[in-house]
This record gives C-alpha cells, structure tokens and sequence, in this order.
C-alpha cells in the first residue's frame, strides 16, 4: 500500500511539472529571428549583482522554470549549477565562471572555491563590464528556439514565469562584432536588473 501510495504521488508529482523543452511550440529559431531583427540589437554588459553556484557530490537534477530546461548534473568537477536572482538554475562549465564571476568581496575565484565545497552554495559576484555583450529582445507573444553552444535548447517567454516586454536574446561582443556562435537567453523582468539599458532601443 505504501508503494502504491508513493508511486501516486511521484506520477502525480511528474505531471505538474511544466513542460519540457521539446514540447514546446514556438514561432522561430534564434539565429533566424536575429537576422530579421538585427537593426534593433544594441550593445550591453552585466552590472555587478550577487548570484549563487555550486557543484554537487552526487549526480542531481534542477530545473530552470523561466526558460522550460531541465539539466541533469554529475559531480564531475567541471559543471557549475548557477542560482540567479529568482531562483533560476542553470549549469554553466567551471571556467566560464571563473571569467565570469568573482568572489563577493571581488576577489579571483578559483576551481577549489566549488570543489572544496561541494554540496554548498558560493556566493559570487558578476563583473560588471560596459560593452561586452549585444541584445535583441524578442517581444512577450513570440517563442525563440535557442541552440546554446553548450548543447541545450532554450526558448524565449515560453513559461509561466513574468517576462516584461520580452525576453532578451545576448551574445558576446566581439570586436565590435555579434558573435553569433554562443546565443542565450535571459529573463525579460531580470534583463534591466543585471544588464546595461543605456543604449536599449
């Protein structure tokens, strides 16, 4: 009875969950989107605000409910589960953090700053850079496919989740150049929080 009664509810639990990324239906694909739309991106960076990362001692699972992705995690000293400004998750390579982050007092971090601590939340610090990044929001009512350069589909205002006028698709700023190579997405309500609006459209 007790079997049953947890199987129920693991089924029950399975079928609240918002759906995955590939039964998404959604109106284009990123780079597509972007060609059409490319007058209207415009250069940015990160502020500096606070997030979290961490890596795991077992393999884990976590789910980022603004963007509809699911990530499965070993403990393999290289994946970093990042924990943004509403709870989001997402799994970035170690060494994109450490380019990316520093610690919370500002200083370098390093690999043993998450394998020393596995299992524990670190709290890091963005370095905030002018420049660095274009953007092109993509309006509320339409869904972007994203194939990252890290091999996960995102999709733009798909969930759920607030979005403001549009999430945003960034991408590193190369020389004065899109480099169109390594394409994400970020939250349309966080994007005026944690990038440069200066020069938004």
């Amino acid at each position: 009875m007790k079997k049953l009664f947890s199987l129920c509810l693991l089924l029950c639990l399975v079928m609240s969950l918002p759906l995955f990324a590939e039964d998404v239906a959604y109106d284009a694909q990123a780079l597509d989107f972007i060609e059409e739309n490319i007058e209207e991106a415009f250069i940015t960076g990160k502020t500096s605000y606070l997030i979290e990362g961490r890596m795991v001692s077992e393999p884990t699972d976590v789910y980022n409910h603004l963007e509809l992705v699911s990530y499965h995690v070993e403990s393999d000293g290289e994946s970093v589960i990042l924990t943004g400004t509403v709870g989001e998750e997402w799994v970035t390579p170690v060494s994109k953090v450490l380019k990316t982050y520093t610690r919370e007092d500002g200083s370098a971090l390093s690999a043993d700053d998450f394998t020393d601590n596995l299992g524990k939340k670190v709290t890091l610090k963005t370095k905030g850079e002018e420049g660095t990044n274009f953007a092109l929001r993509v309006p509320s009512d339409t869904v972007v496919r994203v194939e990252t350069a890290w091999g996960d589909v995102l999709y733009t205002n798909a969930s759920d989740a607030p979005h403001g006028d549009g999430d945003y698709l960034v991408c590193n700023n190369v020389d004065g150049s899109a480099d169109l190579s390594d394409v994400w997405v970020v939250n349309g309500e966080i994007f005026p929080k944690t990038y440069d609006m200066t020069y938004a459209l």
